[in-house]
């Protein structure tokens, strides 16, 4: 039965998605284990996409696609930051002691602010065994000097202005309101 290649089939959500889901479509094809898509290879084939529906928004959308998102949210909220004016953060980020242990792996990560940012869908609160996991990470992170701010869907589609000001405060950052408002615009696309 012939399928779709992963990058024939994102070239062809170009014409489909809004800029946030097209890049978070993108981060999937390159960030899994054995990727059958290097970013290289995205850039090309949107290059080669030209002239046809959704070129332009693959073209948009290449530049802001990452390797190292493990979901949607993820993609969509380090967008988000980075269009507040925010620093680029790392995307699953390992977070160690200073003596090199283990200590997490964070959605986001602010290095040198030693801030980790973590996207807490349902499962987080409805699965035991995770809500305890969760709990016990968390102490463990902060006990380290780091600080972990979660936020949930609520934020990320109906809170945005709340969530962005909440992770530049932690930050240690002033947004800018002109770039607040482009962040702002940019969220008002993202659907949950």
């Amino acid at each position: 039965m012939p399928v779709s290649s992963p990058l024939a089939t994102w070239c062809q959500l170009g014409a489909e998605l809004d800029l946030g889901s097209l890049v978070a479509a993108g981060d999937f094809v390159v960030t899994s284990a054995e990727p059958p898509v290097t970013l290289d290879e995205l850039s090309a084939a949107a290059s080669a996409w030209a002239g046809r529906p959704g070129a332009e928004m693959l073209r948009t959308a290449v530049p802001h696609v990452r390797v190292g998102p493990l979901s949607r949210p993820e993609s969509l909220s380090r967008l988000l930051f980075v269009a507040a004016g925010l620093p680029e953060p790392e995307c699953n980020g390992i977070v160690r002691t200073e003596s090199g242990a283990f200590l997490a792996m964070g959605d986001l990560v602010w290095r040198k602010q030693r801030q980790v940012a973590e996207y807490e869908g349902d499962h987080h609160r409805t699965d035991r065994r995770q809500f305890r996991r969760d709990i016990r990470r968390r102490e463990q992170v902060e006990d380290h000097d780091w600080r972990l701010t979660r936020f949930t869907g609520d934020d990320l589609f109906a809170r945005q202005r709340e969530l962005l000001e909440r992770i530049a405060g932690r930050l240690g950052i002033r947004l800018h309101p002109v770039a607040l408002q482009r962040a702002l615009r940019l969220g008002a696309t993202f659907r949950p």
